[in-house]
Formats: C-alpha cells, sequence, structure tokens
C-alpha cells in the first residue's frame, strides 16, 4: 500500500498522508506530475481534497476506485512510530468497512497497541493511548 495525494496538494493533504502511511507502516510518494503506476498487486490511497482541505481517501487498486469521505480532521500527536500492523477495532457496518478498506482485520476489543477506533461519528487512528489523527464521518 502507498499513500500519495493530488498533483498541487495543499499542505494539510501532504501532512495527512504522509501521517497514516507512517501509521500504517506504508510508503508515502510526492506525485508532482506522475500518473499511478498501477501494478497488480499495487493499492494506492489518495488523499481527496476539497475546497484546499483534506476531504476523503481513495483506494485505487487494479482499475477499481473506493472512497472514503470524511468531514475533516484532527491532527494529534505526531511522532515516529514503529513498524506495526493495526487492527481496526470496533463493531458493526462500519467497522467491518473501515476493516475491508484498510485491508485489515477487525477486533472488537481494543488491546494496548496500535489501532483504528470506529464509532458512529469519527475513526480514530491511536498508537496506545495517544492520537495520531481523528478523521470526522
Amino acid at each position: 500500500m502507498r499513500f500519495t495525494t493530488s498533483r498541487r496538494p495543499s499542505p494539510g493533504a501532504r501532512r495527512l498522508a504522509r501521517t497514516l502511511a507512517r501509521f500504517l507502516s506504508s510508503e508515502y510518494m510526492t506525485r508532482g506530475k506522475s500518473g499511478l503506476d498501477e501494478g497488480e498487486e499495487d493499492v494506492w490511497m489518495v488523499v481527496v481534497e476539497e475546497h484546499g482541505s483534506p476531504a476523503g481517501l481513495a483506494r485505487r487498486s487494479q482499475g477499481e476506485e473506493k472512497v472514503l469521505r470524511f468531514a475533516a480532521f484532527v491532527e494529534g500527536e505526531s511522532k515516529r512510530m514503529k513498524t506495526i500492523r493495526p487492527a481496526v477495532v470496533g463493531t458493526g457496518k462500519r467497522a467491518c468497512e473501515v476493516a475491508e478498506f484498510f485491508n485489515l482485520e477487525i477486533s472488537p476489543e481494543a488491546d494496548a497497541g496500535r489501532a483504528i477506533r470506529v464509532r458512529d461519528r469519527e475513526i480514530d487512528f491511536v498508537d496506545g493511548e495517544e492520537l495520531i489523527v481523528r478523521l470526522k464521518i
């Protein structure tokens, strides 16, 4: 999985893409004038903008696109992170959709590690007890 932005991203979109790439132990690539080189196994996560602010994530793979929209994002603590695969924590349809979107396992309970906590109106990316990013959906 690789993260990138539009060709002319706002600073907020670039920051969000880099933070999510670090959180998910993925690669971030500056796009510039280049297109998305999609191989058979490549999955691109593109931060989508509206009116100069991040407004969603587009998952592009094998010619298909799925979009996860959000109204706003709040950035928490920015730090270096170890390579750990997070789990999606939550129950219900929304948690299943988020787990499928990021191709992660779902867990009904949180442990002390890295997790994506899904609630009715927000998705929290947490490392231990530290909030890294909150997406309001």
